[in-house]
C-alpha cells in the first residue's frame, strides 16, 4: 500500500537527479498547453482550453428573445458589427504600430484569441467589418480546438512520459514530451483524452460526479504515455480499476500541496513554477507507478495493458545488445554486417537514458541526415566566402523586400556594394561559435537569435554614433529594445541561422566552395576583401543614405533642465543594414 510520504520522496528524487529540467518542461507544458496554469501565472497567464470556452461563450450564446425577434443571420452580424467596431477602437489605442508581430498582437487583444487575431489578420484585405469578425471568431475556434486536441493533449501525455522515465533513468531528455509525435500515435492518443474528456463533462453536470471521476480518471495520460495503443474506453476502464479505493487518497495528495501553493500565492507564482508543480506532478507519476506495481503483484486482469517492462527497469546488456543487433540486420545497408560486428564487440555501459530501441512501438532512434553534414569543416577560405555569399543574400532580401513594398529598387545598405555585412557577420559567428550545439536544434536556434540580437543592436548603436543617425528604428514594433531590435527580426535571424548552419552552408560548402581549386578560392578570397575595404573606406565617409536606405527622417524633442523643449536631434526609421 503506497503512502504519501513515499510518493514525495521518490518525486523529490526525480527533482533533485533533473531540477532544471523538470522546471523547464512543467514551464513549456504550460506555455504551449495550459495544461498547468499556476506554473505560469507567474509570466503570463495562458490557457487554450478556458480560451477556446471563452471564445464560444463569447460568439455563441445569444439572447433568446432578440433572436426570435430577428432573423438569426441579422442578429449575428448586428452582434458581430458591433464587435467589429469594438476591435478597430482597441487596435487603434495600441502603441504597436510596426510591423507582423504588431499586427498580430493587436489583433489578438482586440479579439480575445490569438487564433482568431492571426486569422483575423490574414482576411482583413478581403473582408471587414461585420463578417470579419464572424468568420474570424468561427475559424478561431475551430482552430482552438484542433489545438486543444492535437496539442494540449499530447503534450500532457508527454510529460507524463517523460516524468515516469526520469523516475528509473538519470538522463531523460525533455525532448520526451514529443515522443507520441515521433511514434505516429497522436491520433489515437488525442481520441482517448477526447473520450475522457467528454465522460468527464459530462459527470461534471451532476453535483459530485465530476469532482470524483476526477480521480477515477487520473491514471488516464500515464496509462497512454505507457501504451499509446490502448483504446479509449480500455484506459478509463484500467484507470477506474486501478483508482478504485485510492481516490480519496488521491485527494489527500492534493491536499498536502496546499501550503506550497499557499505560498506561491504569496511570491506571485513563483514559488509553483520552481518548486510545487514539478513536485506534484511527479508525485501523481510515482503514484502510477505504485498503483501499477501493484496490480503486477496481485496479477489483476488489466495487466496486460502494461506492455512497457523497461519503464521500471534499465535493460540487461544481453537484451540491449540483442536489440541493436536486430536493427543492424534490418537496416539492410550495405554495411549492415560490420554493423553487426561493431555491435558484437561494443561495451554496454550502464544506461542512464531510456534505451527507445527497445520501445514496444516503432520509434526514429535519431536524426537521419539526408546527405547534408552539417559538420564539415569549412576552413579559412570557406568562412571568407560565407560570409560574402550571406551577404549578398541579406542584400537580396531587403532590395526585393523593398520592391515589393514599395515598387522601387533601391540600393539598401550604409555600403554602397551589393552586401549588408551584418548578415554575413551573423552568419558567419553563427556558423563558427556555435559549432558545439550542432546536434541541439533548440538551443541553436535561441543562442543564435541572441547572438544575432547583440550584434544587430551593437550595429545599430554604432551607426548612430558615427553618423548621429540611425539606419532603422524598431520603436513601433511589438516586443522591441530601444528601437535597436525587436522580436519580428530576432526570430527571422534565428530561423534564417538554422537554415544556414544545417542546410545552406553545408550544401554550398560541398557542392560549390570546395569544387573550386586552392587558388581559385585564394583569389576570389583577396578580391572581394579588396573591394570591401574600398567600400568600406568610402562609406565611412560618404555612407548610403538617403529615401528608402536609411528612412524617413523625424525630429525628436527632450525637455531641458528648466523645463523648456529643445530639438534634440533626428533619427531615421524603419530601415535594415
Amino acid at each position: 500500500m503506497w503512502s504519501r510520504r513515499e510518493l514525495k520522496r521518490g518525486s523529490r528524487g526525480i527533482m533533485k537527479k533533473h531540477y532544471w529540467r523538470v522546471v523547464a518542461i512543467c514551464f513549456i507544458v504550460a506555455f504551449l498547453s495550459g495544461s498547468s496554469n499556476d506554473t505560469f501565472s507567474a509570466v503570463f497567464f495562458y490557457d487554450s482550453s478556458k480560451e477556446a470556452i471563452d471564445a464560444v461563450q463569447e460568439n455563441t450564446v445569444f439572447d433568446i428573445n432578440d433572436i426570435q425577434e430577428k432573423k438569426p443571420l441579422d442578429y449575428l452580424l448586428e452582434k458581430f458589427e458591433k464587435r467589429s467596431e469594438e476591435e478597430r477602437e482597441v487596435m487603434e489605442r495600441s502603441p504597436y504600430k510596426e510591423g507582423v508581430f504588431s499586427a498580430i498582437f493587436n489583433r489578438a487583444v482586440a479579439t480575445g484569441s490569438v487564433f482568431s487575431g492571426i486569422i483575423a489578420l490574414f482576411l482583413d484585405p478581403i473582408l471587414e467589418g461585420a463578417w470579419l469578425s464572424l468568420i474570424s471568431a468561427a475559424a478561431g475556434a475551430a482552430l482552438l480546438f484542433f489545438w486543444w486536441l492535437l496539442v494540449r493533449n499530447i503534450l500532457q501525455v508527454g510529460s507524463c512520459r517523460f516524468f515516469l522515465e526520469s523516475h528509473t533513468y538519470k538522463n531523460t531528455r525533455g525532448n520526451r514530451i514529443f515522443f507520441l509525435y515521433k511514434v505516429g500515435r497522436t491520433w489515437r492518443v488525442a481520441l482517448i483524452m477526447l473520450r475522457k474528456f467528454l465522460y468527464h463533462w459530462l459527470w461534471s453536470l451532476t453535483i459530485v460526479g465530476g469532482w470524483i471521476k476526477g480521480y477515477s480518471y487520473l491514471m488516464v495520460p500515464y496509462l497512454a504515455a505507457e501504451n499509446p495503443d490502448l483504446k479509449g474506453g480500455e484506459a478509463i476502464r484500467v484507470s477506474r480499476q486501478m483508482m478504485k479505493g485510492n481516490k480519496w487518497r488521491a485527494f489527500l495528495l492534493d491536499c498536502s500541496f496546499l501550503g506550497w501553493h499557499l505560498l506561491s500565492f504569496l511570491t506571485l507564482g513563483l514559488v509553483d513554477v520552481l518548486y510545487a508543480n514539478p513536485y506534484k506532478a511527479g508525485a501523481r507519476a510515482e503514484l502510477y507507478l505504485a498503483l501499477r506495481e501493484r496490480a503486477l503483484e496481485e496479477e489483476a486482469g488489466y495487466c496486460h495493458v502494461f506492455t512497457d517492462a523497461f519503464l521500471t527497469r534499465p535493460p540487461k546488456e544481453e537484451e540491449l545488445r540483442a536489440a541493436f543487433l536486430r536493427e543492424a540486420v534490418l537496416e539492410e545497408g550495405p554495411d549492415w554486417k560490420a554493423q553487426r560486428e561493431n555491435v558484437r564487440k561494443a561495451d554496454f555501459d550502464v544506461l542512464e537514458e531510456y534505451p527507445a530501441i527497445l520501445f514496444t512501438l516503432p520509434e526514429e532512434l535519431r536524426i537521419k541526415r539526408p546527405g547534408i553534414d552539417y559538420h564539415c569543416k569549412y576552413g579559412i577560405t570557406g568562412i571568407i566566402l560565407l560570409f560574402f555569399i550571406f551577404s549578398f543574400a541579406g542584400w537580396c532580401w531587403e532590395v526585393g523586400l523593398h520592391m515589393v513594398q514599395s515598387g522601387e529598387f533601391v540600393n539598401r545598405g550604409v555600403f554602397h556594394g551589393p552586401w549588408l555585412p551584418i548578415y554575413g557577420s551573423g552568419g558567419v559567428l553563427v556558423l563558427v561559435v556555435l559549432g558545439k550545439l550542432r546536434d541541439r536544434p533548440v538551443a541553436t536556434f535561441f543562442m543564435t537569435v541572441l547572438l544575432c540580437g547583440i550584434v544587430e543592436y551593437v550595429t545599430s548603436w554604432g551607426l548612430e554614433q558615427m553618423y548621429g543617425v540611425r539606419w532603422w528604428d524598431y520603436s513601433g514594433y511589438f516586443l522591441q529594445l530601444n528601437g535597436r531590435v525587436c522580436a519580428e527580426g530576432l526570430l527571422v535571424f534565428g530561423l534564417g541561422g538554422c537554415a544556414f548552419i544545417y542546410i545552406l552552408a553545408p550544401l554550398m560548402m560541398e557542392h560549390g566552395i570546395r569544387r573550386l581549386s586552392m587558388k581559385v578560392r585564394l583569389l576570389l578570397c583577396a578580391l572581394l576583401l579588396v573591394l570591401f575595404a574600398l567600400d568600406f573606406w568610402y562609406s565611412r565617409e560618404a555612407p548610403n543614405s538617403g529615401e528608402g536606405i536609411s528612412g524617413r527622417r523625424e525630429t525628436f524633442f527632450q525637455a531641458d533642465s528648466s523645463g523648456g523643449v529643445r530639438t534634440e536631434g533626428t533619427r531615421q526609421r524603419g530601415c535594415c543594414l
